[in-house]
């Protein structure tokens, strides 16, 4: 059985967040810097209050024509986060995604 920190150690240990306070245009680019879709969102000392995605961007700025610069994350952000432990195994995982239609 395959666990999550088996699948993460073959993806290597840098994990790129942004403020909840910070505009979406910072989101955005960071994504776009780091090649990703998605990034976790956190407030004060590192504490997971979200996660913020292009789909985000997408659906909460662009369609409703808000201001990239002047929106801050947390307002599009979406929340609460769902996680997995690193002991847990890749299928419950899958299923947890499946189930409520997350990635």
């Amino acid at each position: 059985m395959v666990r999550v920190k088996q699948l993460l150690g073959r993806k290597g240990q840098e994990v790129w967040s942004v403020d909840a306070d910070e505009p979406v245009l910072e989101a955005i680019q960071m994504m776009a810097d780091k090649g990703v879709g998605a990034l976790p969102v956190t407030r004060g000392e590192g504490e997971l209050v979200g996660v913020v995605s292009e789909r985000d961007y997408a659906r909460k700025v662009i369609l409703l024509g808000r201001s990239s610069a002047e929106t801050p994350v947390w307002q599009i952000m979406s929340s609460p986060v769902v996680t997995v432990a690193p002991d847990d195994d890749v299928r419950g995982s899958m299923q947890i995604m499946t189930e409520m239609r997350i990635r």
